[in-house]
């Protein structure tokens, strides 16, 4: 009888402190990271579309698209790689158009323009999750392709599994040391 408490206990305290593990396993954030670096090259195509790039001969209609984190400030640097002689700016925004006001603060010479040969940099932090674009203000410029996708992700780790699933675990937990406690021990008899 003392034994079956024993493994009822013990069943219990396990089934308790394997999901209180799990549970904060699964939910902690993830530690932001501090002044990431991203840079793009901005330029031109060919004479009629103008792109963006990782490197200044990568340049594509549209530019790559960039995943970040949310909760994680990054320092843009964008080069002017011109080689006609056409200014250029960044800025993220929620449309494939240029924003009233961009988001989390993240533009680069929106009205001087970064000049041929020149480069602009902005530190910002992404604070919500989703899709968005990044674009060159310049007049016309995003509808000659000079545009790409943004998506930020989210800066904690998903929960699996889900809290569900870990209560299930311990009521399974509980039941089965509740089980082996009830279990009479069986003695055959040879007489």
């Amino acid at each position: 009888m003392v034994l079956r408490k024993k493994i009822f206990a013990l069943a219990f305290i396990f089934s308790v402190a394997l999901t209180i593990a799990l549970m904060s396993a699964f939910t902690l954030p993830v530690k932001a990271q501090t002044g990431t670096p991203l840079t793009l090259y901005a330029g031109e195509v060919s004479s009629s579309a103008y792109g963006f790039g990782l490197t200044a001969s990568s340049i594509t209609s549209p530019g790559p698209t960039l995943t970040l984190t949310e909760g994680t400030t990054y320092t843009m640097t964008v080069y002017n790689v011109s080689h006609m002689g056409m200014l250029h700016s960044w800025e993220i925004s929620p449309t494939e158009a240029v924003a009233t006001s961009a988001e989390w603060g993240a533009s680069i010479d929106l009205a001087n323009y970064i000049p041929v040969g020149g480069s602009g940099s902005v530190t910002f932090t992404p604070t919500q999750t989703g899709n968005f674009y990044y674009v060159c203000t310049f007049p016309g410029h995003i509808a000659l392709g000079m545009w790409g996708k943004i998506v930020v992700k989210s800066s904690t780790i998903p929960e699996f599994p889900s809290v569900l699933t870990l209560m299930f675990m311990m009521l399974a937990a509980a039941g089965l040391a509740t089980f082996l406690a009830k279990q009479q021990p069986k003695t055959k008899r040879f007489f």
